[in-house]
Protein backbone atom coordinates (compact mmCIF):
# COMPACT_ATOMS: atom_id res chain seq x y z
CA UNK A 1 0.00 0.00 0.00
CA UNK A 2 1.33 3.36 -1.13
CA UNK A 3 2.08 6.07 1.64
CA UNK A 4 -1.04 8.10 0.17
CA UNK A 5 -3.30 5.92 0.64
CA UNK A 6 -1.97 4.64 4.31
CA UNK A 7 -2.94 8.63 5.20
CA UNK A 8 -6.18 8.48 3.45
CA UNK A 9 -7.12 5.41 5.61
CA UNK A 10 -6.01 7.17 9.11
CA UNK A 11 -7.48 10.38 8.46
CA UNK A 12 -10.80 8.01 7.57
CA UNK A 13 -10.73 5.63 10.51
CA UNK A 14 -9.75 8.86 12.83
CA UNK A 15 -12.93 10.57 11.54
CA UNK A 16 -14.72 7.88 12.40
CA UNK A 17 -13.77 7.13 15.83
CA UNK A 18 -13.83 11.33 16.63
CA UNK A 19 -17.78 11.10 14.99
CA UNK A 20 -18.68 8.23 17.05
CA UNK A 21 -17.41 10.01 20.27
CA UNK A 22 -19.13 13.03 19.18
CA UNK A 23 -22.12 11.02 19.45
CA UNK A 24 -21.66 9.45 22.76
CA UNK A 25 -21.18 13.02 24.21
CA UNK A 26 -24.34 13.73 22.67
CA UNK A 27 -26.04 10.93 24.07
CA UNK A 28 -23.86 11.73 27.91
CA UNK A 29 -25.80 15.66 27.39
CA UNK A 30 -29.06 14.09 26.78
CA UNK A 31 -28.42 11.82 30.02
CA UNK A 32 -27.68 14.45 32.17
CA UNK A 33 -30.80 16.02 31.43
CA UNK A 34 -32.64 13.34 32.03
CA UNK A 35 -30.86 12.73 35.53
CA UNK A 36 -31.64 16.32 36.20
CA UNK A 37 -35.86 15.26 35.69
CA UNK A 38 -35.31 12.55 37.58
CA UNK A 39 -34.19 14.33 40.72
CA UNK A 40 -36.93 16.28 40.21
CA UNK A 41 -38.95 13.64 40.47
CA UNK A 42 -37.27 12.10 43.27
CA UNK A 43 -37.91 15.29 45.46
CA UNK A 44 -41.34 16.05 44.60
CA UNK A 45 -42.57 12.50 44.82
CA UNK A 46 -40.34 9.72 45.75
CA UNK A 47 -38.74 11.63 48.88
CA UNK A 48 -35.82 8.79 48.85
CA UNK A 49 -32.67 9.76 50.17
CA UNK A 50 -30.86 6.57 48.77
CA UNK A 51 -32.14 7.16 44.76
CA UNK A 52 -30.97 11.08 45.57
CA UNK A 53 -27.47 10.05 46.49
CA UNK A 54 -27.36 7.79 43.74
CA UNK A 55 -28.55 10.29 41.36
CA UNK A 56 -25.80 12.79 42.43
CA UNK A 57 -23.30 9.83 42.30
CA UNK A 58 -24.28 9.34 38.65
CA UNK A 59 -24.53 12.67 37.73
CA UNK A 60 -20.70 13.03 38.92
CA UNK A 61 -20.07 10.05 36.76
CA UNK A 62 -21.46 10.75 33.89
CA UNK A 63 -19.27 13.96 33.94
CA UNK A 64 -16.43 12.66 34.85
CA UNK A 65 -17.12 10.11 31.93
CA UNK A 66 -17.92 12.96 29.63
CA UNK A 67 -14.56 14.80 30.24
CA UNK A 68 -12.37 11.20 29.29
CA UNK A 69 -14.44 11.29 25.85
CA UNK A 70 -13.53 14.62 25.69
CA UNK A 71 -10.18 14.12 26.31
CA UNK A 72 -9.91 11.20 24.14
CA UNK A 73 -11.52 13.36 21.11
CA UNK A 74 -8.94 16.05 21.72
CA UNK A 75 -6.01 13.77 21.57
CA UNK A 76 -7.50 11.55 18.35
CA UNK A 77 -7.79 15.49 16.38
CA UNK A 78 -4.36 16.00 17.69
CA UNK A 79 -2.98 12.93 16.28
CA UNK A 80 -5.28 13.18 12.84
CA UNK A 81 -4.41 16.75 12.57
CA UNK A 82 0.03 16.40 13.58
CA UNK A 83 0.58 12.94 13.90
CA UNK A 84 2.91 10.65 12.09
CA UNK A 85 1.53 7.71 13.30
CA UNK A 86 -0.84 5.47 10.84
CA UNK A 87 -4.36 4.36 12.31
CA UNK A 88 -2.85 1.17 14.45
CA UNK A 89 -4.37 -1.55 16.34
CA UNK A 90 -3.27 0.63 19.63
CA UNK A 91 -5.63 3.00 18.42
CA UNK A 92 -8.83 0.57 17.50
CA UNK A 93 -8.02 -1.35 20.82
CA UNK A 94 -8.47 1.81 22.62
CA UNK A 95 -11.81 2.95 20.81
CA UNK A 96 -12.73 -0.43 21.48
CA UNK A 97 -12.20 0.27 25.41
CA UNK A 98 -14.30 3.22 25.52
CA UNK A 99 -16.63 2.04 23.56
CA UNK A 100 -17.21 -0.98 26.36
CA UNK A 101 -16.95 1.68 28.75
CA UNK A 102 -19.62 3.70 26.97
CA UNK A 103 -21.92 0.52 27.22
CA UNK A 104 -21.37 0.03 30.40
CA UNK A 105 -22.19 3.70 32.00
CA UNK A 106 -25.53 3.27 29.70
CA UNK A 107 -26.51 -0.07 31.81
CA UNK A 108 -25.92 1.43 34.82
CA UNK A 109 -28.23 4.44 34.16
CA UNK A 110 -30.92 2.46 32.85
CA UNK A 111 -30.65 -0.19 36.04
CA UNK A 112 -30.69 3.14 37.84
CA UNK A 113 -33.21 4.66 35.65
CA UNK A 114 -35.71 1.51 36.33
CA UNK A 115 -35.32 1.93 40.19
CA UNK A 116 -36.79 5.48 40.11
CA UNK A 117 -39.26 4.12 38.15
CA UNK A 118 -40.06 0.91 40.17
CA UNK A 119 -40.34 3.59 43.07
CA UNK A 120 -43.01 5.90 41.07
CA UNK A 121 -44.74 3.11 40.22
CA UNK A 122 -45.16 1.91 43.83
CA UNK A 123 -46.62 5.64 44.77
CA UNK A 124 -50.51 5.42 46.22
CA UNK A 125 -52.90 7.51 44.54
CA UNK A 126 -55.03 10.16 46.48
Amino acid sequence: MSTTQDYFFTIQLFNKDIEELNLWMTHLENLTTEINQLAVIEKQLLKNIDINYNLLAFRRKNTLFMASIFRQEQRLLKEKEYGHETYNLKWNREHDLHRSLFTQHLKAFRALQSTVYKKLSLLERR
